[in-house]
């Protein structure tokens, strides 16, 4: 089932991909990499679970989906290095 926030607007499964890999650490570039497709496409999902979540930033977003269990921490991938963009 979809996460729904408080207005009852459900996070896409892609948008709650997108924030998982965010929260991990990972680029705009690297998530579009791995979830195989663009960056503006990233950047519109990341967005968008924003508005849902009534979060100011992308950062603001993965601190608000941690808070109320929507990603946990055990589904975060942190042991790949990171690469800067």
């Amino acid at each position: 089932m979809p996460y729904l926030d408080p207005r009852g607007m459900p996070l896409s499964p892609g948008e709650l991909a997108a924030l998982r890999l965010a929260a991990s650490g990972f680029t705009s570039k690297h998530i579009a990499h791995r979830l195989d497709t663009t960056e503006q496409g990233i950047h519109l999902r990341l967005k968008a679970a924003a508005v849902k979540l009534g979060a100011r930033s992308r950062t603001h977003a993965v601190v608000i989906a941690l808070r109320r269990h929507i990603i946990r921490f055990d589904e975060l991938d942190l042991n790949e290095p990171r690469r800067t963009a």
